[in-house]
């Protein structure tokens, strides 16, 4: 599923390119909002109201509007988990030592293995396998050991990759429980977390009854398919001071690369 990190403590207009989405809904809606103030930016002293992402004005109409925007994790530790998968492949690539970087390369693991480590353990396996692939020259590939966990090692194949690549590609698979267990407890917990992410923002709309509210969610997760997701909508109720809900999604511009885009997943009847 699509994952896209903001930078918090900071306006999402640009921070978060809140200015894109706008944009985007400017063209399909035929509106001209623009920003007129950045309202949740966390203050130096004092407490930092509740408050919307932004507030933006229809420079035609004058219809004012605000954002809010919320991220909906599945499982809980998701952030951190992918954290720690980043922290593993840098110890590799620090550990490799600047071997294998004439050619592509692609080393391998099992992504269920890394969820069942501590965050001691990943840092240590990193560290291991970085010191066992210094050691390897190309002409030992391919190689598979089980040691600290099961890992593979591989010249990266013509069009696996871009052409120009060069270095140690880190690639966990078995990464979408789509058959398993883990897909029924998204299927089961992904509807609750979304209506709890959507009451949140509601708290921050208090003060905006006359202006349009809506929402724009990011799904962090691996388990469930983007295509998933507007079903789970139709069993959820939306609160009552929500206008619209969006949410970031993969706009495909080769089989191997996307943009962002956006998608409305539901809109209050007038």
């Amino acid at each position: 599923m699509f994952t896209h990190y903001d930078d918090p403590g900071k306006c999402e207009w640009r921070g978060g390119a809140l200015d894109a989405f706008v944009k985007h809904y400017n063209e399909i809606s035929g509106t001209k909002y623009a920003l007129t103030e950045c309202l949740d930016v966390v203050r130096i002293s004092g407490v930092t109201p509740k408050e919307p992402e932004v507030l933006l004005t229809d420079t035609s109409t004058g219809v004012q509007m605000v954002i809010e925007r919320k991220s909906v994790v599945w499982p809980i530790s998701y952030i951190y988990q992918h954290g720690l998968g980043h922290e593993f492949a840098g110890l590799v690539w620090e550990g490799a030592k600047g071997h294998f970087h004439e050619a592509g390369y692609k080393l391998s693991i099992r992504s269920a293995e890394l969820r069942a480590m501590s965050g001691k353990e990943i840092r240590e396996a990193g560290r291991q396998i970085g010191e066992a692939v210094s050691l390897l020259t190309p002409a030992d590939l391919p190689i598979q050991r089980a040691q600290p966990i099961e890992w593979w090692f591989r010249t990266i194949e013509s069009g696996e990759e871009d052409e120009d690549f060069k270095g140690i590609a880190i690639n966990e698979f078995g990464s979408m429980g789509l058959d398993g267990s883990e897909r029924e407890a998204a299927v089961a917990g992904i509807p609750s977390e979304i209506h709890g992410q959507l009451n949140a923002a509601v708290e921050k709309f208090h003060r905006y009854q006359k202006q349009v509210k809506l929402v724009l969610l990011d799904f962090y997760s691996e388990d469930l398919w983007e295509d998933d997701i507007p079903p789970m909508m139709q069993n959820i109720q939306i609160p009552d001071g929500i206008d619209e809900i969006w949410r970031t999604i993969r706009d495909w511009v080769s089989a191997d690369d996307y943009e962002v885009g956006y998608d409305r997943l539901y809109k209050r009847s007038s």
